[in-house]
């Protein structure tokens, strides 16, 4: 999830804040919604594209054999050594250390938002799906109603940690400038 060491302990205060609340109830709909489909009822290899530490694999309603999540943090990957459910793979955000053609199904869960260049990732996805594989993208949308409810909740109820956000923020940005 984060890559300088001052942004590692924001990890517990974010999955805090995405998970609980309006937010959450948002949030874990939108897992929910994510597994309606009519598909197969197995995919063999399951690959998630950025679940930090809030993976999507308790929402799956299919089966499958072997789940791998790709993750540009090390924080993250460290979160999964004792998972035998899950295989994390450290990857550096722009090339999938997969095979190609290997994944049944590709899932990217309020991540795409996040990669520097989405149209080309979008293409390296696709070269890691098998040619009957199925991917599944879940994106935030503004202005959508609940996006506006969380701005406003935001701006109104959590100051403190918008300006702790921020803050640490500015410092990221000026060390990269």
């Amino acid at each position: 999830m984060y890559k300088k060491k001052e942004f590692k302990k924001l990890t517990p205060l974010y999955d805090v804040h995405v998970y609980e609340g309006i937010n959450g109830i948002a949030i874990r709909y939108c897992h929910k919604k994510l597994e309606c489909f009519k598909g197969n009822e197995k995919y063999n290899n399951v690959l998630e594209i950025g679940a930090g530490t809030t993976p999507h694999i308790d929402y799956i309603k299919h089966k499958f054999d072997n789940y791998y999540i790709a993750e540009t943090s090390e924080a993250s990957i460290k979160h999964y050594e004792n998972d035998k459910k899950i295989s994390a793979v450290l990857y550096d955000g722009v090339k999938l250390p997969f095979e190609n053609n290997f994944f049944d199904r590709i899932i990217i869960f309020h991540a795409l938002e996040h990669i520097n260049d989405p149209e080309n990732f979008l293409f390296e996805m696709m070269s890691k799906l098998k040619n009957d594989g199925l991917i599944s993208i879940s994106l935030p949308t503004d202005p959508g109603i609940l996006w506006s409810r969380k701005i406003i909740y935001q701006i109104l109820l959590q100051k403190e940690h918008i300006k702790f956000l921020v803050k640490n923020m500015n410092i990221y940005l000026l060390q990269n400038i």
